[in-house]
């Protein structure tokens, strides 16, 4: 009897959780949208779209601004390599069922009244937001939902690339 109560003790407790924040707390996160994404999960693809936009926005707004060749063909492939992403993205979140974020137009209000290097100013924000791209999708890229990982692992070497152009220009500027 008393084995017995103490395995119903047992059955009824919680299981134990891994501490948040940890990699194994982010593989076992219940899903918890309707899409049955983790909240880490759903978190990547918003931030994911909405670097994508900031980075194409900007872009469009320094574009008649630059003066070096450099700067312009960079400018070019963030608006074509990132409107092709976001593009994949939306419709991955739309599958998922994840609402994203809308485009935020003071981005590029602010950056057309910018005055001074814009060239300079352009290629340290790259290089910033690449930077934080790279981590961003290298996280994602081990992301127990399968079309997650794929779409990082997929979109990872584009922005490693869009990183290292943004150095070398930033380097060529300076």
């Amino acid at each position: 009897m008393i084995s017995a109560s103490l395995c119903s003790f047992l059955n009824a407790q919680p299981p134990t959780q891994p501490p948040p924040g940890s990699a194994s707390a982010q593989a076992t996160a219940p899903a918890d949208s309707p899409g049955g994404l983790s909240h880490h999960d759903r978190s990547f693809l918003k931030k994911a779209v909405g670097g994508g936009m900031k980075e194409i926005d900007i872009s469009r707004a320094v574009m008649d601004r630059l003066t070096h060749s450099q700067s312009k063909d960079l400018a070019r492939m963030m608006i074509t390599d990132h409107t092709a992403a976001d593009v994949e993205l939306a419709a991955l979140a739309d599958n998922k069922g994840v609402k994203l974020p809308a485009e935020d137009a003071t981005i590029s209000d602010d950056w057309s009244k910018k005055t001074g290097d814009i060239d300079s100013m352009y290629a340290k924000e790259m290089v910033s937001d690449h930077l934080g791209a790279v981590k961003l999708f290298e996280n994602a890229s081990k992301s127990s939902d399968p079309d997650i990982a794929a779409f990082a692992q997929k979109t990872l070497p584009a922005l490693q690339h869009h990183l290292m152009m943004a150095q070398d220009l930033a380097k060529a500027i300076d």
